[in-house]
């Protein structure tokens, strides 16, 4: 007990990106409760946009792994309307998404949303390619 206040004494120092570390540790260490505790603390420090995406994202494969299917809908749903701030624009959370829909037996949400997911991996990939075209253009010519 003195070790978790020691902690949360800890949490309650830290910035929210420094915290979003700290839940990354809980989530792979299978400490999920932890983990949303987490990211319960950041959303009190008023983080920033893509710090605020991160934890939802996050916090909703927390409760995905304890079968809170509903509270990792939310949180999904969250990130999902900050996707513009996710590193990857969204296409795992729409993945983490899918899975829960498949979990809970709804074919046709998930199928949806593995959909969503594969058209932004395609976008990226069409962005990506044609940034290296641009790239290797310009350094050919010099």
């Amino acid at each position: 007990m003195v070790g978790e206040e020691k902690e949360l004494e800890e949490a309650e120092e830290k910035t929210a990106e420094e915290l979003l570390l700290v839940g990354a540790e809980c989530l792979a260490d299978g400490r999920f409760e932890d983990a949303i505790a987490v990211y319960r603390e950041i959303m009190k420090k008023e983080p920033t946009r893509p710090t605020t995406a991160k934890a939802c994202n996050d916090c909703g494969v927390a409760y995905a792994s304890l079968e809170q299917h509903e509270m990792a809908i939310g949180f999904f749903t969250a990130a999902l309307n900050l996707k513009q701030y996710l590193m990857d624009q969204g296409i795992s959370t729409y993945y983490n998404l899918g899975q829960v829909y498949g979990t809970l037996g709804d074919d046709k949400k998930a199928k949806e949303c593995f959909r969503r997911g594969d058209m932004l991996k395609q976008e990226h990939k069409r962005r990506d390619d044609e940034a290296l075209r641009i790239f290797s253009e310009v350094f050919d010519e010099g």
